[in-house]
């Protein structure tokens, strides 16, 4: 091979090598650019979740029908801001600050010039949290996407975009305060612990044979005597007749034993609601009964009028003014022997 061969080849070796290089220096910058592009439209786990406090002091959210506000009092107990003494179950106010310590969007998009395209120029549905350095996060929540399951949004830690986040926040933040209600837990009501029943039931219109209208409110008195050396035999008797085996009071006793709330219905109900709920002329269940420690209670229930799907009546114990839904079930031998009396009912 001659030297101008040699000289030819070296020129084309440097040519094709000065080509790879600037083939590689145009593939770096795409992909460099094309990776910037992506970065923009996703957000990685952290951005959001890292604005997301791990302990708040104050949650407070409307939900498009109302408005919700918690705050964590001295002794670390959320209470109910509107009523301070309700006694609310946490539990839910807990996952909904769960939820947002880890929120990551599934999709990230350039703030429009018209939020009403996302539903976000008057969202009606938004949640705020406060940490204890007064640091705020705020999620603004508008339409639904396309496949109904997640929703557009604004956080305030980030104003230039628009996020899609999952609909498990505003699902979370639909649940009704009632539901969030801590129930009251009943006193253990079995046939070994009641020592007496007594039942009043609501005034009742009575003819005579002559046509002469009566108002008359039936009460019944259900006694029961515990063998000293069995404690499981017991005898009842009524009016000084022995009912230990009428079907009725077996009836009553063994809903008595599994009385239980549904559901707490209005915590501090006004006199109309009152009214709406039967509570002016309540049928009204006074227990005695023994602890297992032998210390003697009283349990004290009023029964008002079934609610509008007829799966339950509203009752209130004691002096307590909270109403509370218990199936109708539960309460059907209490009622029959509350306007008929031990006789009848049997």
């Amino acid at each position: 091979m001659s030297w101008k061969e040699k000289r030819l080849i070296t020129i084309l070796s440097i040519i094709l090598a000065v080509l790879c290089a600037a083939v590689l220096v145009v593939l770096s910058i795409r992909y460099r650019a094309a990776q910037a592009a992506k970065d923009q439209n996703t957000v990685s786990p952290s951005d959001i979740a890292d604005t997301a406090q791990s302990e708040y002091v104050a949650l407070s959210y409307s939900n498009g029908s109302t408005t919700l506000s918690f705050s964590l009092n001295e002794n670390g107990v959320w209470t109910w801001d509107s009523e301070p003494d309700f006694p609310l179950d946490d539990t839910h106010v807990k996952s909904i600050l769960t939820i947002l310590e880890t929120l990551k969007p599934q999709q990230t998009l350039d703030m429009p010039e018209d939020l009403s395209v996302y539903g976000l120029d008057a969202p009606d549905v938004s949640l705020t949290a406060t940490a204890p350095d007064d640091a705020v996060l705020t999620v603004t929540l508008g339409n639904a996407t396309t496949d109904g399951t997640s929703y557009y949004a604004t956080i305030n830690s980030d104003p230039d975009h628009v996020f899609i986040l999952a609909g498990t926040l505003r699902q979370a933040m639909q649940t009704p305060i009632y539901q969030m209600c801590r129930l009251p837990v009943l006193p253990e009501l079995t046939e070994s612990t009641i020592t007496s029943i007594q039942l009043q039931g609501p005034l009742v219109e009575q003819v005579d044979l002559e046509g002469n209208s009566t108002q008359v409110r039936n009460s019944t008195v259900l006694t029961a005597t515990h063998a000293e050396d069995d404690g499981t035999a017991v005898s009842w008797r009524s009016g000084g007749a022995n009912i230990t085996d009428a079907p009725s009071l077996r009836a009553l006793l063994e809903d008595l034993a599994a009385l239980k709330v549904a559901e707490c219905v209005d915590f501090r109900p006004s006199d109309d609601a009152v009214t709406f709920c039967g509570f002016q002329d309540p049928v009204t269940l006074t227990v005695n009964y023994k602890t297992a420690t032998g210390i003697e209670g009283i349990f004290e229930m009023n029964v008002g009028t079934q609610n509008m799907g007829g799966t339950g009546r509203y009752v209130r114990f004691g002096d307590e003014p909270a109403i509370y839904l218990m199936e109708l079930e539960l309460l059907d031998p209490m009622m029959r022997l509350a306007y008929q009396g031990m006789e009848e009912a049997s």
